[in-house]
Order: C-alpha cells, then sequence, then structure tokens
C-alpha cells in the first residue's frame, strides 16, 4: 500500500501495522472508531479491523443482519476530514462484522469518484 488514500483520513495513532496477503490491495490493521448509517440500522458505531485503497473490515458488536450487496455509510470519527462520508457496499459477512467495498465518498452535499479523493489529496501533497 503506498501512502494511500486514507493515510490523511486516519490519525497515524490508530495504524498498528501492515499485513501482506494474497489480495490485490495491501491493507493495514487500523483500529479507527467509524460511524455507519443504514435504513435497517439507524445510526451505530463500529470500529475499523483493516484498511485498503479499496475496502474497508469493520467490526461490530451488535452486528445487525445485511445482506451481501446492501449499502452502507460510513464516516471515519477521528478523521482530519470529519465532513467526508464513504458510501460503501457490503461484499463479506462474518460473525465479527462487514466487509465493505468504497464505491464513492460524498463531501459537501456532492458524491465523488475514490479516483477523485486520491488527486485531490496528492496534489495538496
Amino acid at each position: 500500500m503506498n501512502a494511500g488514500i486514507f493515510t490523511k483520513i486516519i490519525k497515524s495513532s490508530e495504524v498498528a501495522l501492515l499485513m501482506t496477503n494474497k489480495r490485490e490491495q495491501l491493507r493495514k490493521i487500523v483500529n479507527a472508531p467509524v460511524k455507519l448509517s443504514h435504513s435497517v440500522f439507524g445510526e451505530i458505531k463500529a470500529v475499523t479491523g483493516d484498511i485498503s485503497n479499496t475496502g474497508v473490515f469493520v467490526r461490530i458488536d451488535d452486528k445487525p443482519t445485511l445482506p451481501k450487496g446492501a449499502h452502507i455509510k460510513l464516516q471515519f470519527m477521528s478523521s482530519v476530514y470529519p465532513n467526508v462520508s464513504f458510501n460503501t457496499r457490503v461484499v463479506r459477512v462474518t460473525d465479527d462484522g462487514f466487509g465493505l467495498v468504497f464505491v464513492d465518498y460524498e463531501y459537501g452535499g456532492d458524491r465523488f469518484a475514490m479516483n477523485n479523493l486520491k488527486d485531490i489529496w496528492n496534489q495538496e501533497a
């Protein structure tokens, strides 16, 4: 994983270590608080387990029942960009939580492609 688009979102103290595995994207173990929103459960708090440029696993204590393909809005609670929220889709369901893929993000009431976020933050660096 390069510096990645989420390096600027999550405080560096929440990043534990870099993992390598068979996935296309390298994932980092990150314990960051998030807020999840969905019409079935309203808003709940969760904690990320790992994150990559394309997705995130969220651990949830009282996990609601949602099928693969369900869309969830995710917001990083300790973000340096608190007004950015991510539209995600459930791609994995476990007893501990959900594997989510990033679909796009919202900022200022507008939706943007994920590669747009990376491009903007690379320009700021």
